[in-house]
């Protein structure tokens, strides 16, 4: 009984620790930032996620002034994609917050 626990500690601790290394693989080739632009009187606010890494990217991202729901963002290898967060804020100075694992 001991062995089969041990064996169940063992796979779980050796799979927490490859997601935590795709995590930090990733998080080390990929930029998230946010910016705001006028437009009649308030600002839209942007988001946006760079991949330098060689793999798919999928984003969960965010701002401070609107941080739920998050937008979810594919991003492939060498690309940048963006994603409209809020049309019509007061707010000119988002900023930008998220996640992202290899696809």
């Amino acid at each position: 009984m001991r062995s089969v626990l041990a064996l169940a500690l063992t796979v779980g601790l050796v799979a927490t620790f490859a997601l935590s290394v795709e995590r930090a693989a990733a998080g080390s080739c990929y930029s998230i930032w946010a910016e705001a632009t006028r437009s009649e009187g308030h600002y839209r606010h942007f988001i946006y996620v760079e991949n330098d890494c060689d793999e798919w990217l999928q984003c969960s991202v965010w701002t401070n002034v609107n941080p739920q729901p998050p937008k979810l963002l594919s991003v492939a290898p060498g690309a940048t994609e963006s994603a409209e967060t809020n049309g019509r804020s007061d707010d000119e100075d988002p900023r930008a917050f998220g996640t992202c694992h290899f696809k």
